[in-house]
């Protein structure tokens, strides 16, 4: 049955369950299958968990999302969540060890309606995830250097999040005219949680003014999802960011970068 799904879904990624194979029943066998076909990892619990289940969704490969969920305090009712000594809620508790397994995605489950008294009261613990849950990828440098006769942009990459890249990101230069576009992917995972990671375009020979600057991801082979940078600077409707290439003859070169 597994074998099957995983030739069967080809356009979203399949979540297998971490439960341990206590049983004997194949869980084992199914996480391994699943894990080596590109499946993300989720768990139902982040607290009531086997210490393995912590181990692996922690330790997983880098271009896997690890969904996590808890069902004991869906209602979010703050008149009946317990503080523990220090005046942490047991329910922050719980989002804040999403960030200790890098995790992607928190599942809400449906009761919703308290949501919002809920934040009111305790606002810490979907502000921390709302900064750093999955990944918050962003061209923090880019840098222009003369290359081979023409102008090469550097792209830096960095990602403030906890988790590393879901699939494969794509980076795309685009002209405003569209006379030229230029794309390629970084390594899977990469920029992994908290890191960087580099990539360089070489430009038409004597081109200046204004690109484009856009990401996607590839979340499975051949399906790619547009990416909204996460940077302060304003974005353009498609989510990309506009970056400007000086001439040759510009004054503010310093060795050439």
């Amino acid at each position: 049955m597994t074998e099957r799904q995983l030739e069967t879904w080809k356009k979203t990624p399949l979540a297998v369950n971490t439960q341990p194979d206590i049983s004997n029943v194949g869980n084992r066998t199914v996480i391994d299958m699943a894990v080596r076909a590109g499946a993300w990892l989720r768990s139902d619990s982040i607290i009531v968990e086997e210490p393995i289940q912590i181990e692996e969704l922690a330790n997983r490969p880098p271009w896997l999302a690890a969904i996590l969920e808890d069902g004991y305090l869906r209602q979010y009712d703050a008149q009946k969540i317990k503080l523990d000594a220090a005046g942490v809620n047991e329910l922050e508790n719980y989002m804040l060890h999403l960030l200790d397994v890098k995790a992607n995605h928190w599942g809400l489950w449906t009761e919703s309606d308290n949501l919002a008294h809920y934040y009111e009261r305790y606002p810490r613990g979907f502000d921390r995830l709302r900064l750093n849950l999955g990944c918050r990828s962003s061209p923090s440098w880019v840098w222009q250097r003369k290359r081979y006769g023409t102008s090469e942009l550097i792209v830096c990459v960095s990602n403030r999040g906890v988790a590393g890249v879901p699939g494969g990101l794509w980076l795309e230069i685009e002209s405003l005219d569209q006379r030229f576009k230029l794309r390629g992917a970084l390594d899977a995972g990469h920029p992994y949680g908290g890191g960087l990671r580099e990539a360089s375009f070489l430009l038409p020979q004597g081109f200046s003014g204004k690109v484009q600057l856009s990401a996607q991801l590839e979340i499975r082979p051949g399906v790619m999802k547009p990416v909204a940078w996460a940077c302060e600077q304003p974005l353009n409707p498609d989510g990309s960011i506009t970056v400007e290439v000086k001439t040759a003859e510009d004054r503010g070169w310093r060795k050439g970068v």
